[in-house]
C-alpha cells in the first residue's frame, strides 16, 4: 500500500486537521488517528473540526474548529476562515459525508485523505473533498462486517499515512494523571458506602430512540444484579435525566447519578469503574464507545444496529475482546435487525454472570 507523503516538500507536517464533526461515539472511535499522528509526527500540532457539543472530548489535545450545525449558511465562512488562518498541511476526513467533505475542501490543506470511497455515507461527496482514498487494510479485503466498522476504517487511514501497525492503535482518550485521580474521587463520592467492587453501571438511553432499552427493564436488571451481590450504579447524562430520575424512584436501593455532565469526566469515571473490574450495560450509543475507549467491558444491548458494524471496539466476536452482546441470537447465526424490546432481562443478567463466575 503506498504511504502518504507528509508534504509536497517531503518535510513532516506542522499542522494536521481531523474532520469528524459528530456524533459522540464516532468521535471516540476516531481517536486511533490521534495516536497514529503522534507516532508519525510527534511535533505536529493537531486540529479537529467538530460540533461544539462534542469538542470537550478532544479539546485537551487538539485545537478546536467548531462547526455550528444550527448556524445555517453563516457557519461555513466562519469555519473556513478559521481553518485557512491556521493552515493545516494535512486534513483527514474521518466522516465521509457532504458536511465533512465541504469542511475538508475548505480547510485548504494541500494533502487531504479519507476513507475508501465505498465507506462514504454519501459517496458523491468524496468528489467535493478532493482527497486521496485510503485502501482498506488487507484483513478487510474479505469485507467482513468488522472491517466496515469505523475504527477499522480509521486504521486504514492510519496505514495510508504510514503507521506501521495501524490495527494496534488504541482508542485511549489521553486522560491526564489528574483526570484519572479525579475520576476515582468522583466515583467514590457518588458510590459512598455502596461502593463495593466490582461495579455494574447501567446507562439508560434517550427515550424514543430505537436503540434504547425500556426503562423498566433497566430497573429489573439492576434489582436482579443487586440480589446477586453486585454494586449497581444507574448513570444518566442530561439527555437521559428523566429516565434517570424515574429509575431512582423505582430502584431506591441502588446508587444513582442523574444528569452527569462533562465528557472528560465521564471518561475518567468509567476508567475508574474499569480499574475496579466493573462493566457497563448500555444500548448502541455514545457512552458505549466512551467506555470502550477507557477499557471498560461493555454488555451491549443489541437492537436494530449490527454490533459488528457499530458496536464497541474491539467487536465482541474478536478474539480476546472484553465486550459482549446481549440479544444476538444463536452463536454463528446471521445478524437480523430487531426491536431492542426483544432483549430479555434474564439474558442481560447472564451476560453479567460471565464477569462474576
Amino acid at each position: 500500500m503506498p504511504h502518504l507523503r507528509p508534504s509536497p516538500t517531503g518535510q513532516p507536517p506542522q499542522r494536521v486537521l481531523i474532520v469528524r464533526m459528530s456524533h459522540l461515539g464516532d468521535v471516540a472511535q476516531a481517536l486511533p488517528l490521534v495516536h497514529g499522528i503522534r507516532a508519525l509526527w510527534p511535533d505536529a500540532e493537531l486540529g479537529w473540526a467538530i460540533q461544539a457539543e462534542f469538542a470537550p472530548l478532544v479539546e485537551p489535545f487538539a485545537r478546536i474548529f467548531p462547526f455550528d450545525r444550527r448556524g445555517g449558511a453563516k457557519a461555513w465562512p466562519r469555519i473556513r476562515r478559521a481553518m485557512r488562518a491556521w493552515g493545516p498541511d494535512v486534513t483527514i476526513d474521518a466522516q465521509g459525508n457532504w458536511k465533512s467533505a465541504f469542511c475538508t475542501r475548505f480547510s485548504g490543506a494541500p494533502i487531504r485523505c479519507g476513507f475508501e470511497r465505498e465507506a462514504w455515507q454519501e459517496p458523491m461527496a468524496a468528489r467535493v473533498a478532493g482527497l486521496v482514498h485510503a485502501s482498506p487494510l488487507p484483513a478487510a479485503e474479505g469485507k467482513s462486517l468488522s472491517a466496515e466498522h469505523l475504527v477499522a476504517r480509521c486504521h486504514s487511514i492510519a496505514a495510508h499515512l504510514g503507521v506501521e501497525a495501524p490495527a494496534s492503535l488504541p482508542m485511549d482518550p489521553l486522560l491526564t494523571a489528574d483526570e484519572t485521580v479525579r475520576g476515582r474521587e468522583l466515583l467514590g463520592e457518588v458510590m459512598g458506602d455502596r461502593g463495593g467492587s466490582p461495579i455494574t453501571v447501567l446507562h439508560p438511553g434517550v427515550a424514543g430512540d430505537p436503540r434504547t432499552w425500556p426503562e423498566a427493564r433497566f430497573g429489573e436488571l439492576g434489582q436482579r444484579l443487586m440480589a446477586r451481590g453486585r454494586s449497581v450504579l444507574f448513570l444518566s447524562g442530561p439527555g437521559e435525566a428523566d429516565s434517570g430520575a424515574a429509575l431512582r424512584a423505582a430502584v431506591p436501593s441502588a446508587t444513582h447519578w442523574v444528569g452527569q455532565r462533562g465528557l472528560r469526566e465521564l471518561c475518567a469515571v468509567l476508567r475508574a469503574v474499569s480499574d475496579g473490574g466493573g462493566e457497563l450495560f448500555v444500548g448502541d450509543s455514545g457512552p458505549a464507545h466512551i467506555a470502550a475507549s477507557v477499557g471498560l467491558p461493555v454488555r451491549l444491548l443489541a437492537g436494530p444496529e449490527n454490533p459488528e458494524r457499530t458496536g464497541p471496539w474491539p467487536t465482541a466476536s474478536a478474539e480476546g475482546s472484553p465486550h459482549s452482546v446481549v440479544g444476538v441470537g444463536e452463536p454463528g447465526a446471521p445478524w437480523a435487525p430487531k426491536p431492542i424490546e426483544s432483549v430479555a432481562v434474564l439474558d442481560a443478567e447472564r451476560a453479567s454472570d460471565a464477569t462474576t463466575s
